[in-house]
């Protein structure tokens, strides 16, 4: 019995020690699950701050792409000028060109076989053949804060072909930074008269000296078409934007100039020309219109900035013609166009006064 007794009291000795050990198992697990609480709430809070920095960080970035947008062309190259007026270093990641008004070729769109689509540069060495002359790359991407007309170098790829582009610039931190090449031409408002253009239902008609302007003989040059050769055959252009935000405008082949002179009047002494294809820059290269092969696309007006600006070409004998614009008189000449496009999937048709041009025979000394 004496042997029984001290058994079962050692019995209840292990329990207790077992049970005292299971205690502090239990409390030790929520001490660690505790802690594992504590941890996982700092890394959510660090995890928080970051991104609230990184946030700050993508907010000061202000990169300023400057006038003239792209310059310094080559044949394959040219630079993109660039003000950070932010407080941090902006880094370039990839560039993406679209061509928005493809007048001078096909390049950095969706019938482009080099890019089918948009033209994407990254940096180093390059990923894609996009223009046909070797890999598109850009370097410079790297930009510290308050530096002004930093030159972000892009090879492979050119924008002074005649065609209308939008540049991105996308940033490390997701920001994107655009403009349009040509750039948008910001007129003298000093005159109390206003800006030099004429509005009419989506489309701007610029008429300064540097928006009408014409070609004779083989010239790819353009000059003022406000004074003109007279018994020349030239092409006469015209620089028009469409303004409006939620539709493209496609000009139809009816769209026509019709010129009266001072000396004469009826329909008989009118000198009438019709628009002619994209590539017709001058009378020697002139194309009929096809509004199904190269249309006029203007592209849709942005939510925010200028609109970008297309130049049409005017040389057609007749609807779909060729030929070129011969003013014969010695005179001056009251002008007129007539635009008919089509605007959110309807036709339109507008007649503006436009403007009034002199023809010399003494061109230019007698302007």
């Amino acid at each position: 019995m004496a042997i029984y007794r001290r058994f079962v009291r050692a019995k209840k000795g292990m329990s207790t020690i077992f049970g005292g050990l299971f205690f502090i198992i239990l409390i030790l697990m929520g001490f660690n699950l505790m802690l594992w609480g504590f941890i996982q709430y700092d890394n959510y809070n660090s995890s928080l701050f970051k991104m609230n920095q990184n946030d700050q960080l993508a907010t000061s970035e202000n990169l300023v792409p400057a006038a003239p947008g792209a310059q310094n062309f080559t044949s394959t190259s040219f630079n993109i000028p660039v003000n950070n007026l932010g407080g941090t270093t902006v880094s370039i990641a990839r560039i993406y060109i679209s061509n928005i008004s493809p007048t001078g070729g096909t390049k950095c769109t969706n019938s482009d076989p080099n890019s089918l689509g948009p033209c994407i540069v990254d940096t180093g060495s390059g990923t894609q053949n996009c223009a046909g002359n070797g890999n598109c790359f850009f370097t410079n991407g790297n930009v510290a804060a308050g530096v002004i007309n930093q030159l972000i170098h892009v090879n492979g790829v050119t924008l002074n072909d005649g065609s209308g582009y939008k540049v991105i610039l996308s940033s490390t931190r997701g920001r994107l930074f655009s403009f349009f090449y040509p750039w948008p031409v910001t007129f003298n408002t000093n005159n109390p008269g206003g800006q030099f253009v004429t509005n009419i239902g989506p489309l701007s008609i610029y008429f300064d000296f540097k928006s009408f302007n014409f070609t004779q003989g083989s010239q790819t040059q353009s000059q003022s078409a406000f004074c003109v050769p007279s018994s020349t055959n030239m092409v006469l252009w015209v620089k028009v934007a469409n303004t409006a935000t939620d539709s493209g405008v496609t000009l139809q082949g009816s769209t026509m100039m019709q010129m009266q002179p001072y000396s004469a009047n009826g329909f008989g002494q009118f000198v009438r020309t019709w628009i002619v294809s994209p590539t017709s820059i001058n009378p020697s290269v002139i194309t009929a219109y096809n509004q199904g092969t190269l249309p006029y696309n203007l592209p849709p007006a942005p939510a925010n900035g200028a609109a970008p600006t297309t130049e049409v070409y005017f040389g057609g004998n007749g609807q779909g013609g060729t030929g070129g614009v011969t003013l014969g008189n010695q005179d001056n000449w009251l002008t007129f166009i007539g635009f008919y496009y089509n605007y959110r999937g309807q036709p339109q048709g507008e007649t503006i006064p436009f403007m009034d041009l002199k023809s010399t025979s003494g061109y230019p000394g007698t302007c």
